[in-house]
């Protein structure tokens, strides 16, 4: 086995070409994290051709595909994933983008229509961006961020309150009528219990917009193998409309809005309302 492999396999103007194979304890995945069904091999992917492989997950991912409930999860993420998370910080997040701005607002314009009241939780805030956008638009924002370095420096710049916290574990003293979560399901393990949590924390009538790569995007459908999603050693999750409405339905929410993202290439934008 040759540990510098990736010299030969990684493009030399990657970040990752001089990687130096080295074993990580990962978790073993085989059944479905939706409905516990058993997954088929899917696809395997280099993960070291993408600039924000994390070391800490192992270099090959094998995406298993859940014919039960039409989803697709990765095979292999580290045991201490908590620790992983908390310990390092995403390079594309170190300065708002300022360009998502507009496109922010006018998902933030839909959200304060609906919405029955102005308390807005965040969960992974990122470099801030939608946070701030929120609070131009009057509400009372609340943040959630498991890495400290971006909750810290949020929480500084916009003057609000960022909990660094792991979202399916901490017991929030709050209720809210509208929860954000941008491109944070696909990196969590158990998405059906964020879900769950979610419907805990909204009030009657509360909002859930949810933004995630689907696997059946137009995008998607037309890069195939090219489509970066596929490279994530981060992203846990891979879903399609079905499996994502499907997990919202049985769990006291309406769909009440769909559209492709404006943000990132091959995600999907879902608005959804606690019914019971």
């Amino acid at each position: 086995r040759d540990p510098y492999l990736a010299r030969r396999i990684v493009p030399s103007d990657r970040k990752h070409n001089g990687y130096r194979y080295r074993d990580v304890e990962q978790r073993d995945i085989r059944q479905c994290p939706l409905c516990g069904g058993g997954g088929e091999e899917r696809w395997a992917f280099n993960m070291l051709t993408n600039d924000d492989y994390n070391v800490k997950f192992h270099p090959v991912r094998m995406w298993m595909y859940c014919p039960a409930c039409h989803h697709i999860f990765a095979n292999n993420y580290p045991e201490n994933l908590d620790e992983v998370l908390t310990g390092s910080a995403n390079e594309q997040y170190e300065s708002p983008r300022v360009n998502l701005l507009p496109f922010i607002g006018q998902i933030m314009s839909d959200l304060r229509t609906r919405a029955p009241g102005d308390r807005l939780l965040e969960v992974g805030i990122g470099a801030g961006e939608m946070s701030a956008v929120a609070k131009e638009y009057g509400f009372h924002v609340t943040g959630l961020e498991i890495r400290p370095v971006h909750a810290e420096m949020v929480s500084g710049m916009l003057g609000i309150e960022v909990l660094c916290e792991n979202f399916n574990s901490y017991e929030f003293p709050l209720r809210f009528d509208v929860v954000c979560m941008g491109d944070v399901l696909e990196h969590t393990e158990d998405p059906v219990t964020a879900i769950r949590k979610v419907n805990s924390l909204l009030n009657d009538r509360g909002v859930l917009w949810i933004s995630t790569p689907n696997f059946e995007s137009a995008f998607s459908l037309i890069m195939k193998d090219a489509d970066p999603m596929k490279r994530v050693c981060e992203h846990l999750n891979y879903f399609s409309r079905q499996s994502l409405e499907r997990i919202l339905h049985e769990n006291g929410f309406e769909i009440t809005g769909y559209r492709v993202s404006a943000h990132y290439n091959g995600s999907m934008e879902i608005t959804s309302v606690k019914v019971r």
